[in-house]
């Protein structure tokens, strides 16, 4: 048997970002790919679970915030803990510079997330002897984030700037870690627009993710997390069937720049709260997902609406189609879930890794 290693998305619903990776080393362990730092940012009474939990919101909250350089079109509608009540509850911002010129008036903090987590990581990776082990960053592509802040034909036309200040943040962390750390990058805004459009104009959707990636310093480690979009445990896109994300999975591997390393994709195989399907035939078009081997096949279908013996069917689908062994996950972070569930679906995860592999 091919070993298994498990794969954890980004936020977790934990007391603070030390909390969340202890309690993933332990329950996980050496499996891990890498390990994010749980993402949840600073507790308050406006955000009880921690204002970074759910990730477009703390960057807008600072464009928000920021009165020099943004105008508010709309507030949003938020629910108790802090964030918009839908995606169509979001605020709309609206930049007082050009296109050209907003770079120097962003931030959208990523780098000084990192900043924090990457030296609690280190000691926790020391502790618990874990030396392989590597700190994983999520960041959305710069599409991600300005379709949800902006009017729509603005976003298209800010797109390269949020772009070009995500590669700076990223390219300070790899300035600081090296190799030491996987760039993961998420990718909703691009899977939804595979998903609506005819697969022939896939390309849109691969070349918006691949202009942020060709922004990177080139000795970075990246991993993709393809994302239906997960606010309040509610998918942003919902798909009948695997049919076009494969395809632009397929696309967006033969576009692929050789000098970046890609280290893994994943593939949401859930919708927030909706449960992974039991049935086989929904997963045959995973069959045709050409990877190279050398990258990571990584299913995310773990789901608190699942059971064990539920989640080994699917798993034991999934692989029968791949013809190998894979990784496991949920299909997003934990964030949107209680930290009961979390643990669950943690512990499940760590139940799926002894599950016999494709062919034994």
């Amino acid at each position: 048997m091919t070993r298994r290693n498990t794969l954890l998305i980004g936020s977790m619903p934990f007391l603070d970002e030390r909390d969340a990776m202890t309690k993933a080393i332990q329950i996980l362990g050496d499996s891990l790919i890498s390990l994010p730092d749980g993402e949840i940012g600073e507790k308050s009474e406006e955000y009880p679970n921690g204002n970074r939990s759910a990730w477009i919101n703390s960057v807008i909250d600072s464009c928000l915030k920021d009165k020099e350089h943004w105008d508010t079109l709309k507030e949003a509608e938020r629910g108790s803990n802090g964030f918009p009540l839908s995606y169509q509850d979001a605020v709309k911002l609206q930049p007082k510079h050009s296109a050209a010129d907003i770079d120097q008036y962003l931030n959208f903090g990523y780098l000084d997330y990192f900043k924090q987590s990457y030296p609690i990581f280190q000691q926790l990776r020391t502790e618990y002897g874990l030396s392989g082990l590597k700190f994983q960053v999520g960041i959305p592509t710069g599409l991600a984030l300005s379709l949800i802040m902006l009017r729509p034909l603005q976003a298209f036309r800010y797109q390269e700037a949020f772009n070009r200040q995500l590669a700076y943040e990223v390219n300070e962390m790899i300035r600081i870690a090296e190799d030491d750390v996987i760039i993961q990058i998420e990718a909703p805004a691009e899977i939804a627009l595979a998903q609506q459009l005819p697969k022939m104009m896939n390309g849109i959707a691969v070349n918006s993710l691949l202009s942020l990636v060709e922004k990177l310093d080139t000795t970075t480690t990246i991993g993709l997390h393809f994302c239906w979009g997960d606010l309040n445990n509610k998918a942003l896109t919902h798909a009948k069937t695997l049919d076009k994300m494969v395809h632009f999975a397929n696309k967006l591997i033969e576009k692929w720049p050789e000098i970046y390393r890609l280290e893994y994709v994943h593939f949401p195989l859930a919708e927030g709260e909706v449960p992974p399907s039991l049935e086989l035939e929904y997963y045959k078009p995973l069959k045709y997902v050409h990877l190279p081997e050398n990258i990571r096949f990584v299913a995310g279908f773990i789901h608190e609406k699942r059971n064990f013996e539920e989640s080994k069917k699917i798993l034991k689908h999934i692989e029968s189609v791949r013809s190998h062994t894979v990784d496991i996950a949920c299909s997003c972070g934990l964030g949107r879930r209680n930290p009961e569930v979390a643990i669950y679906l943690l512990k499940l995860t760590g139940q799926l890794l002894e599950v016999d592999g494709f062919g034994v």
